[in-house]
C-alpha cells in the first residue's frame, strides 16, 4: 500500500523541483525550457510605446475669490465615490449634475461657491523622460451669479 503513495509523492516533488529548472537556466526573452512561460499571460502587458495617464480633482471657486479643493469629505462620499459620481460626469459635461452640487455645497456656507472647475494633467512617460501637460479645465457656474 506504500508504494503508490511514494511514487505519487515522487511526482508530484519532481513536477515542484522543474518550476526551479528557468530560474537555474534563464535564456532570456524567449525562454523555451520551460513552455508555460511562452504563453500570453507571462507576456507584457502594455505594447511598446508612451505610457499615459491623466490626473483629474475639482476646484471651487467662492464669491469672494478663494479657490478650494473640492474633497469626498465635503460631498459627503468616499473619495472613488466622489470620482464616479461627480468628477468623471463633470469632465464628461453634465451639468444637472452641476447645479445639484451647488445646491449641496452652498448648503450651510456663508461665502457660497460660485464656480466648480474639473482640473487635471496629462503625463506622458516616454524613453526621453516624463512630460507633464495641463488639460483644460471645464467649468461651471452658479445659476445664481451674474455671467461677466
Amino acid at each position: 500500500m506504500r508504494q503508490p503513495k511514494l511514487w505519487i509523492s515522487l511526482f508530484i516533488l519532481a513536477v515542484i523541483a522543474l518550476h526551479a529548472l528557468p530560474v537555474i537556466s534563464y535564456q532570456g526573452h524567449r525562454q523555451t525550457r520551460w513552455p508555460i512561460l511562452a504563453w500570453a499571460m507571462y507576456a507584457k502587458s502594455y505594447p511598446s510605446g508612451p505610457v499615459e495617464t491623466y490626473n483629474r480633482w475639482g476646484v471651487l471657486v467662492t464669491a469672494q475669490g478663494q479657490r478650494i479643493e473640492l474633497t469626498a469629505h465635503m460631498v459627503g462620499v468616499s473619495g472613488p465615490g466622489l470620482w464616479k459620481h461627480y468628477i468623471r460626469p463633470l469632465i464628461r459635461g453634465d451639468a444637472a449634475l452641476a447645479r445639484e452640487l451647488f445646491t449641496r455645497l452652498n448648503r450651510n456656507r456663508t461665502d457660497s461657491i460660485v464656480e466648480l472647475r474639473a482640473e487635471g494633467e496629462r503625463y506622458v512617460v516616454t524613453d526621453t523622460g516624463l512630460d507633464t501637460l495641463p488639460l483644460p479645465p471645464i467649468t461651471y457656474r452658479s445659476a445664481s451669479t451674474p455671467s461677466l
